[in-house]
């Protein structure tokens, strides 16, 4: 039995080369290790797994087993999401177009004037027969319905 308190190795005064070996392997390791996680934090993330609730049989070795018709983003409504892509959704895109304030303008004006010519009794009624349509002089004249023309009227049909 050897006596106790007997130092074999002060690894104060000298590194122990094994040991030194294994510490410079393990912070290789972790360093490796972190580069991965953050390599994985920042690739984008397939829509078969964001979007797993779309795609409940998707397989993704044999690319198989997702829905036939391929969903389209709720937020967006635009984008169709394929499920081995990544889809960034830029938000909220509303249906209609909000109108600015001219517009709202020229549009109470032409109201005005259809409730002006209704009142002076120039508008054409609808229960009236016959084709009838704007002219050039402002005087309501029969024509075809190739004369008739867009122009910016909220209501022309």
């Amino acid at each position: 039995m050897r006596p106790k308190g007997t130092v074999l190795f002060d690894d104060t005064l000298n590194v122990h080369p094994v040991a030194d070996d294994a510490k410079k392997r393990q912070r290789q390791k972790q360093e490796e290790l972190r580069a991965k996680r953050e390599a994985r934090a920042n690739r984008p993330v397939p829509n078969y797994i964001t979007y797993a609730f779309l795609f409940p049989n998707y397989d993704p070795t044999t690319g198989k087993g997702g829905p036939s018709p391929l969903p389209k983003c709720k937020r967006c409504g635009e984008a169709t999401l394929h499920p081995q892509e990544h889809h960034t959704c830029e938000g909220f895109k509303p249906m209609f177009v909000e109108h600015d304030e001219p517009w709202r303008e020229r549009w109470e004006a032409r109201r005005e004037m259809i409730r002006e010519a209704k009142r002076n009794g120039t508008l054409y009624d609808e229960n009236e027969s016959g084709d009838y349509c704007e002219g050039e002089d402002d005087d309501w004249v029969g024509c075809e319905d190739d004369d008739c023309e867009d122009d910016g009227d909220p209501m022309w049909e």
